[in-house]
């Protein structure tokens, strides 16, 4: 038995050894400029397109990291960057990555450049064949997209595998079914939230019931996500009262802070004051350079009942229309918010900056 024991120890060091150095042995013999790791892209937007035939088809905005364009312009060791994707049809499983093809055929196409940018290419989607495109009805269903690109050379070693970036951003596409319970006046931004992803598993089937903290951490961090297309991380945030990873990197971003002895209250209702000081938190951490001044502003007749630390963030919203107030010059500070209009403020701040 001893020996059985030793002999299996032995063999697992030696794999160990083995695997490292050839890990060691691959990276080492890159090929000079070829890059070890590669940033990933992001998904700003779809939107629902038909063609001159009337068939539908998803057109997608797709933010691409200059050192990405950089490495497919320089193609080191004679390589390429390529594209693919991934497709999940309302709540079933994700298919396999494929499709796609050579970033360049995009990037170098004037039709696929969006406008006013240097990074962002139109990519199209066809939805999923239901026996024949002209029978698809895309309002009985929601799309979900993911991509990623690879770099991909066969210099100076053959076989090599191909390097990864990460995978994008989730986002999704089809009709007002992604979300129930929303108010008749709440769905034409509701509709544009859920192609940005800013509607979350957790609100979607209840979209007029109140808010809590942890429901809006949740949404401040798709909208950090989305806008930057990075991907927050948890830091060394921790509550004693939450494990949920997304207050975590809510806290490490600065957009949340505890409410003492280390506790978050999750379940407690997100108040319209603590709103609007998140989403201003959020907004400087996405745009650090825009001008977040609220000198002199036109106070609401309640001013006086908000909090002296969340004045900067109820008047920078007033003033951009981003949080309004309730009419008769009232902010309403103390008052709770509900999903819908946590959605839509976080809508609205993400169409102001983007």
């Amino acid at each position: 038995m001893k020996k059985r024991l030793t002999r299996t120890i032995i063999l697992m060091i030696v794999t160990f050894l083995t695997s490292t150095m050839f890990c060691n042995y691959v990276f080492a013999n890159l090929t000079e400029g070829v890059p070890s790791s590669l940033e990933a892209p992001s998904i700003k937007k779809i939107e629902l397109k038909t063609n001159e035939d009337g068939i539908p088809y998803f057109e997608a905005q797709v933010k691409i990291p200059q050192s990405v364009l950089d490495i497919d312009r320089e193609q080191p060791a004679g390589g390429s960057v390529f594209w693919e994707y991934s497709v999940k049809l309302d709540n079933g499983s994700w298919e396999d990555f494929g499709g796609g093809g050579y970033l360049s055929v995009i990037t170098e196409s004037e039709e696929a450049k969006v406008a006013g940018s240097d990074d962002t290419f139109i990519i199209n989607f066809n939805p999923i064949d239901e026996g024949g495109l002209e029978e698809i009805n895309i309002e009985n269903h929601i799309y979900t997209y993911k991509i990623r690109v690879y770099y991909d050379y066969y210099e100076g070693w053959p076989n090599v595998e191909p390097i990864y970036s990460p995978i994008s951003n989730e986002m999704s596409i089809g009709s007002g079914s992604f979300y129930k319970g929303a108010s008749s006046w709440a769905t034409a931004e509701l509709d544009k939230a859920q192609q940005y992803g800013l509607i979350t598993e957790r609100i979607k089937d209840d979209m007029a019931a109140k808010i809590t903290r942890e429901e809006f951490a949740e949404i401040a961090v798709k909208l950090y996500e989305i806008y930057t297309g990075n991907t927050a991380t948890v830091g060394d945030s921790s509550f004693t009262d939450t494990t949920n990873p997304e207050i975590l990197k809510a806290a490490n971003l600065g957009l949340v802070t505890g409410v003492g002895n280390n506790k978050y209250e999750p379940n407690s209702l997100v108040t319209r004051e603590q709103m609007a000081t998140i989403l201003l938190r959020a907004l400087k951490v996405i745009n650090p350079t825009a001008d977040f001044s609220t000198t002199n502003p036109t106070k609401f007749a309640d001013d006086d009942k908000v909090e002296s630390w969340a004045k900067d963030g109820v008047y920078y919203c007033s003033k951009t229309k981003i949080v309004t107030g309730i009419g008769n010059n009232l902010f309403d500070p103390k008052g709770s918010a509900t999903r819908e209009m946590a959605v839509i403020v976080c809508t609205r701040a993400y169409e102001f900056y983007k």
